[in-house]
């Protein structure tokens, strides 16, 4: 995140939803090798030049897109996938916390706000990521890839919507802090202002495409 970008803090809104990877913490390379790891002990080599423009989505979906277009791998996709969430629970304490966004989760919570998460990563990585950083603390609910139906991660947007259900919020009033663009579609889709991160640039439900 550029230094020189302030987000809003959220004042005026019920609830705050904020994405996990990239947004409150820097988990990039971690999640990279533990799904490289992971492939790679199914001897599956993880192009870095076809991961990186797809890390925004779920690893389960990811991987399904990978045999789509290169064939069946030699494991299940469940296997891989639960090696390569012990992988990055393992390296929980790696885990970078992003603290101009983390602070603004801190300031909502001392204000009283709710303050969720809504994530394509599963539950019990982000679990151990918001044990890890201390970030539980100020975190009231956790939605997440593994709490919607199979296929309906971001850019759905089930994974928002549920965040909000989950605090009792009206999803008119709850701002949500995205750095991906598959995920400022989903928050836009589920009919909330969200927050480009990287830009600063706050988006309206009125822009969803």
């Amino acid at each position: 995140m550029n230094a020189t970008i302030v987000p809003p803090d959220g004042t005026g809104f019920d609830a705050l939803i904020f994405d996990w990877d990239g947004t409150l913490v820097d988990s990039t390379e971690v999640c990279f090798r533990a799904l490289s790891d992971s492939l790679a002990d199914s001897g599956v080599f993880l192009d870095p030049d076809w991961y990186w423009p797809r890390q925004a989505i779920a690893s389960p979906d990811l991987l399904r897109s990978w045999e789509q277009e290169f064939g069946t791998l030699p494991e299940s996709i469940d296997k891989i996938i639960h090696r390569c969430r012990r992988y990055v629970i393992e390296a929980a304490p790696l885990l970078q916390v992003i603290e101009p966004i983390a602070s603004i989760a801190r300031l909502a919570n001392g204000r009283g706000q709710e303050v969720a998460i809504g994530s394509n990563a599963s539950s019990d990585v982000v679990v151990a990521g918001l044990q890890a950083t201390g970030l539980d603390a100020v975190v009231d609910k956790v939605a997440t890839w593994s709490d919607v139906a199979t296929g309906r991660g971001k850019p759905a947007p089930d994974i928002f919507l549920l965040a909000a259900q989950m605090m009792g919020a009206d999803r008119g009033r709850c701002l949500v802090y995205e750095d991906s663009e598959a995920g400022i579609n989903a928050a836009l889709q589920a009919g909330m202002t969200v927050c480009d991160v990287a830009s600063g640039v706050v988006r309206q439900p009125a822009e969803a495409r």
